[in-house]
């Protein structure tokens, strides 16, 4: 009988470390089908960052975000019409980043949509990018403006950023769950984004930042 309780714990334990696994693959796996776009610009053309300069990056970073947003919402609001919120909500999961990676290409720079309190690991942010979203955040809380800048990473390609501030139309996924966000919906997110940390925003929020790298420039001096 000693035996037979040995055996059945043991079982036990075999079955808790194999279910474990199973699912840290199946999250792995989930992201692993992501691959990462890759630009290869013709030329490399070395810059000084001055204002004017400066402000042609502004204005392409803009229109490229612009463009990006009115395309993700176009194409979410076809998936609402077709299957409701809930139907939004597997869009983004299967949609979203490859909508994001294909304008990427057409206009060959790297496009992001980053958050700290993220759904998709894959919009997750460095530290760099972190510290800019603290800045934006303090300033927003102080009522100050905020508006989009230039900067450069480590490589010293040139990198839009301009933060993404929360409308009510998106508190349906990302509100207050059981207020904003219907016992449906919910149950669709927790099984396509089980790490979820994209929730209890309310209308005025900021939620993250676009991100707009332009790869063939490399910043050279700043003025």
């Amino acid at each position: 009988m000693k035996k037979f309780w040995v055996y059945i714990i043991m079982a036990g334990t075999v079955f808790l470390v194999f279910s474990c696994n199973h699912q840290k693959q199946k999250k792995s796996s989930a992201q692993a089908e992501h691959k990462p776009v890759v630009i290869v610009p013709d030329t490399t053309i070395y810059i000084t960052l001055n204002d004017s300069v400066r402000q042609t990056l502004l204005e392409r970073g803009r229109k490229i975000a612009v463009t990006t947003q009115l395309r993700l919402r176009q194409e979410l609001m076809k998936a609402i019409k077709q299957g409701g919120t809930e139907n939004a909500v597997t869009f983004c999961n299967k949609r979203a980043i490859e909508i994001t990676d294909s304008i990427s290409l057409a206009e060959k720079v790297y496009i992001k949509r980053l958050a700290k309190k993220y759904r998709n690991p894959l919009n997750d942010m460095t530290k760099n990018e972190s510290n800019i979203f603290k800045a934006y955040i303090i300033n927003h809380l102080g009522k100050q403006r905020i508006q989009a800048l230039i900067t450069w990473n480590k490589i010293g390609q040139p990198v839009y950023y301009n933060p993404m501030i929360v409308k009510s139309f998106c508190l349906k996924c990302h509100g207050t769950p059981g207020k904003d966000i219907k016992p449906g919906v919910a149950e669709k997110i927790a099984e396509l984004y089980p790490g979820d940390k994209a929730t209890n925003f309310k209308a005025g929020d900021l939620r993250g930042m676009w991100s707009v790298t332009f790869p063939e420039y490399r910043v050279t001096k700043v003025k």
